[in-house]
């Protein structure tokens, strides 16, 4: 088969060559009744927040009963539940007769003897052409030990592992990205940032006028070249900026022997003052479970990284 036109049934075998588990994603629908089908479209997202998606077809008889759902559960079936797998997948009959359930997240009903379940909150909808793609987050998990139901080539399958190949070892280059230490703080930098500099911008100021002014509230009187440093702007940028300011009376701008020197004014600190009471709102919010000591040491460490790299 080649990359030139193909029909529907050439792609559904297509499809069929990769593996899926199989699932049973179980909802309430709008009477409080239990619904379930069955899926092997179901799929990881992102693990913060964590998300998982599954899709069903729109013609189904309960796509409005999940498309509507505040809450589901995906049953992850076993090898040896082929059973439970075909009673979900037909039309028309009392699927949840003679199975007990058990209720989870909404009084949505989990399967018994599923080897994982994934209890989820409705997150999102999209159209998936003739399938509706549900994404959920997880809200609650359980897990045990054993094979899962494996979907291959129109036939259940089961997945093993080769016993002759060595068991895949952990990237190192994978374990260091994920616990590389610029990657917590240039997280960290952004999302307290984003809320600060909201902040900064219905003040009317930019990020940067906000960094001058604040480094001359503690220092008073600078020359370029040590506001540069401090505020990591250029000093091209830095004069403009400062012009600007003193246009405004937040600044005074002074062309010495020795260099330009920038001074702050009384109403430049009145600005100051104003978003330093929101600035420790937004650091609060941010180090909400650390104690006094634990903030305290966080930042001694990072003025140790700062010293360390200047």
């Amino acid at each position: 088969m080649t990359t030139e036109a193909f029909n529907a049934r050439e792609f559904r075998d297509a499809l069929s060559s990769f593996a899926t588990g199989v699932t049973v994603v179980t909802c309430l629908d709008a009477n409080g009744e239990p619904v379930g089908a069955t899926a092997s479209s179901f799929n990881s997202v992102s693990m913060d927040p964590p998300l998982i998606l599954w899709s069903i077809t729109k013609t189904a008889y309960s796509a409005d009963a999940f498309i509507n759902a505040k809450h589901f559960v995906v049953n992850v079936l076993g090898a040896d539940q082929t059973d439970i797998s075909n009673k979900f997948a037909r039309s028309g009959t009392d699927k949840f007769a003679d199975v007990s359930v058990e209720k989870g997240i909404g009084d949505v009903p989990m399967l018994p003897g599923t080897i994982t379940s994934f209890e989820c909150e409705a997150w999102a909808t999209y159209d998936g052409g003739d399938h509706e793609i549900i994404v959920g987050q997880v809200k609650a998990m359980r897990s045990t030990a054993g094979s899962g139901l494996v979907f291959y080539r129109g036939a259940y399958a089961t997945a093993e592992a080769i016993p002759t190949l060595a068991p895949v070892e952990t990237n190192d280059v994978s374990h260091f990205i994920d616990n590389y230490l610029l990657y917590y703080l240039t997280r960290a930098t952004h999302q307290m940032g984003d809320e600060f500099h909201q902040m900064v911008a219905d003040d009317g100021l930019t990020t940067k006028e906000w960094r001058v002014l604040a480094c001359l509230y503690n220092e008073n009187s600078m020359t370029l070249a040590e506001l540069a440093k401090r505020t990591m702007v250029d000093q091209t940028t830095l004069l403009e900026l400062s012009l600007d300011l003193q246009k405004h009376d937040m600044a005074r701008v002074q062309q010495l022997d020795a260099g330009t020197k920038v001074t702050g004014t009384a109403a430049g600190q009145q600005r100051v003052v104003h978003l330093i009471a929101d600035g420790e709102k937004a650091e609060q919010s941010a180090l909400e479970g650390l104690d006094a000591d634990a903030a305290e040491t966080l930042k001694v460490m990072l003025q140790r990284i700062i010293a360390n790299t200047d």
